[in-house]
């Protein structure tokens, strides 16, 4: 009992916020608390055991994946048409576009959801979410996009709202045999050692998705590492991109606005 008490008032001075502004206000001043020499930039790069191929010499390690996206992205569809076509910018430095409410629609669109939209649109299968060319063109896309300045809008629309509240509710609400909440891990005991790596912050974890594992050669999409958190709580996964992870998503970024891209990072 006294443990529950401890970690829910550690959490509470963020979750109690007014209005989503609120909200990435409170998280920011957070960290910026708890680390006050620690620029708030940094949490966009990963200060502990991953590192990107940004600080490294010669190709990254992910090189060949970042070709076949790029040769995935580019190249025809059967009508003629190329992704070029859905994306603006040749779908080149766009990553910092998404995630996004659409009000039309009246949902949260992920980059991955329009690369599936496209492909439809053109008359193409889409891709399973976990598929090695729906990696391989997020991949790209998101390398092609680092240092982008995260801006996701938030539009005065009641629904984004909500949208973006369920994210948030999830992230703090407990759940799995574990009985934990994100916030547990990505707040309460951020940067703290949890077997043999450390406990990424809220803040900047979003930015560094896809990453790419040197060791098993895999690319671990944002929704994966969702259910991938899930399954340490013992909880059941979400399908990729469904409504639940992709209201995450909007919250998660929308909480970090104001910070660099910097994915793909490789582990």
């Amino acid at each position: 009992m006294f443990i529950y008490f401890v970690t829910l008032l550690l959490a509470l001075p963020v979750i109690a916020s007014a209005t989503p502004e609120d909200d990435q206000q409170k998280l920011q001043n957070h960290f910026l608390n708890k680390a006050p020499a620690l620029p708030l930039d940094s949490y966009a790069s990963d200060h502990y055991k991953i590192t990107n191929n940004i600080s490294r010499s010669g190709p990254p390690l992910y090189n060949h994946l970042n070709q076949l996206g790029e040769e995935l992205l580019s190249s025809n569809f059967s009508n003629g048409r190329s992704y070029t076509y859905c994306f603006r910018s040749s779908g080149i430095s766009i990553g910092s576009d998404y995630p996004y409410f659409d009000v039309l629609s009246a949902r949260v669109t992920t980059l991955a959801m329009e690369i599936n939209a496209c492909r439809e649109e053109n008359g193409e299968t889409p891709y399973s979410y976990d598929s090695t060319e729906m990696e391989a063109i997020l991949l790209h896309m998101m390398d092609n996009s680092r240092k982008n300045i995260t801006n996701v809008i938030m539009p005065n629309d009641k629904a984004a709202e909500q949208a973006f509240y369920k994210g948030k509710q999830f992230f703090f609400s407990r759940r799995g045999q574990l009985d934990m909440a994100c916030a547990h891990c990505h707040i309460d005991h951020a940067d703290k050692r949890y077997g043999s790596e450390f406990i990424p912050p809220a803040l900047g974890l979003p930015l560094r998705m896809p990453r790419y594992n040197s060791a098993t050669q895999e690319v671990t999409t944002l929704h994966e590492r969702f259910n991938q958190c899930l399954s340490y709580t013992k909880a059941s996964p979400f399908p990729l991109q469904s409504e639940t992870l992709r209201n995450l998503e909007f919250y998660l970024f929308y909480v970090n606005n104001g910070l660099p891209l910097n994915a793909p990072s490789v582990k």
